[in-house]
C-alpha cells in the first residue's frame, strides 16, 4: 500500500502526516512525503513538536513532487489550505485521493511561540486524523 501526502512546501504538514503514519510501523505500508516548491529543509519547530510527541523528523528532507511522477500511489492525501476542489493535482498517479485541510502554521504569525502553538494544534489533529485513517480506512479496507 503506497501512500503520498502532498503540500506546497514539504516542510511542516506534510512532513509530520508522514512520520505519524510511518510511526505505526506497518511494513506493509510504503510512505512519502512531497512537497510542489519544496524548500531545502524541514521546519525547525516541525522538528521540536514532533519530538514532544515522541516524533523523530531530524532526519528528513523535504521531496519535490516530481520524483514521485512516475508512481502509482493508492493514496494521494492533500495537507495544504483551500478546499479539496480548490487544491491543483500535478501530475501524480493515485487510486484515491483525500484532503485535510490545513492552514499555514507561519502564515500571518506574529511570533514563533504563535507558530510553535500552531504546530502544536496540527500535530494533534494530524494525530487523530492518521489513527482513523489507518485503523478505518487502510485496516478495515485492506486487512
Amino acid at each position: 500500500m503506497s501512500i503520498l501526502f502532498l503540500s506546497n512546501r514539504n516542510s511542516c504538514r506534510s512532513q509530520m502526516a508522514e512520520a505519524i503514519l510511518r510511526n505505526y510501523n506497518d511494513d506493509n505500508l510504503q510512505i512519502y512525503s512531497a512537497g510542489l516548491d519544496p524548500v531545502d529543509h524541514v521546519s525547525g519547530i516541525a522538528i521540536e513538536v514532533m519530538r514532544e510527541a515522541g516524533i523523530n523528523l531530524d532526519q528528513n528532507v523535504p521531496h519535490s513532487f516530481s520524483e514521485y511522477a512516475h508512481k502509482r500511489f493508492d493514496y494521494l492525501i492533500t495537507v495544504g489550505e483551500g478546499t479539496n476542489e480548490e487544491i491543483e493535482i500535478p501530475k501524480v498517479h493515485f487510486n484515491r485521493k483525500l484532503h485535510l485541510g490545513f492552514k499555514s502554521p507561519y502564515k500571518g504569525a506574529k511570533s514563533q511561540e504563535e507558530i510553535r502553538e500552531r504546530c502544536r494544534e496540527v500535530r494533534e489533529e494530524l494525530l487523530s486524523e492518521m489513527d482513523y485513517f489507518y485503523h478505518r480506512i487502510l485496516k478495515e479496507r485492506h486487512p
